[in-house]
């Protein structure tokens, strides 16, 4: 089940994340830099990202990716999976309690949450709710041992959410947030790596936009 929405992927992109110099990271900063990056980034109450995702499942060491469309906003998150040659592998539409899965031979499945329709159909038990927040570089309730990139806007110094720790889908989830450039004046992260001793999920972000 789990082709429907994954496709191997070429290990070039994955390649060329590795060459990118590690940026430097501070855990101790000011606590008015963490709330200045985090108030710009919770007015971005509807955004748009391209992408490749690459997932691999530690357990069975296979490796799977491909190209993802995902919108989210306050009340609604959808996901397109796509290869270049074979187009829509399947879309995943979240909304008002329901979670909606289609393939790309028609056939849906449905759950309350995507969490949950990912765990019945897949066996995939990915927090999606929380990396939908993750993503954006927000920082949410439980993580530790964070660690931040410094940078300045308009002479504020802002703390940009780069390495943490937390407990989700009772996994641990370490988590590296890298690549962060400007988009339409907020700063954010255009590559994620989150490991747990199960998953590991890579975005390369192309675009954001609000």
């Amino acid at each position: 089940m789990k082709r429907l929405l994954l496709v191997v992927l070429t290990s070039g992109w994955l390649a060329a994340c590795s060459t990118v110099p590690e940026p430097v990271t501070h855990s101790d900063v000011d606590d008015r830099a963490v709330a200045a990056q985090q108030q710009q980034l919770e007015q971005r109450d509807q955004w748009r990202l391209k992408g490749q995702m690459a997932l691999f499942d530690l357990r069975e060491d296979n490796r799977h990716g491909v190209y993802v469309d995902w919108f989210s906003s306050a009340s609604t998150l959808t996901m397109r999976f796509s290869h270049p040659l074979r187009g829509t592998l399947a879309r995943l539409h979240q909304q008002d309690g329901l979670a909606v899965l289609t393939d790309e031979d028609g056939k849906e499945y449905q759950a309350e949450s995507a969490e949950q329709l990912l765990l019945e159909y897949f066996q995939m038990d990915l927090p999606i709710t929380v990396i939908n927040s993750i993503v954006m570089g927000k920082q949410l309730p439980g993580m530790i041992d964070t660690h931040y990139q410094l940078r300045r806007q308009d002479q504020q110094q802002l703390a940009l959410l780069s390495d943490f720790v937390m407990i989700a889908a009772d996994q641990l989830w370490r988590a590296q947030l890298r690549e962060y450039t400007m988009v339409d004046g907020t700063f954010m992260p255009h590559s994620i790596d989150l490991t747990t001793d199960a998953w590991r999920l890579k975005l390369k972000v192309s675009a954001w936009s609000f």
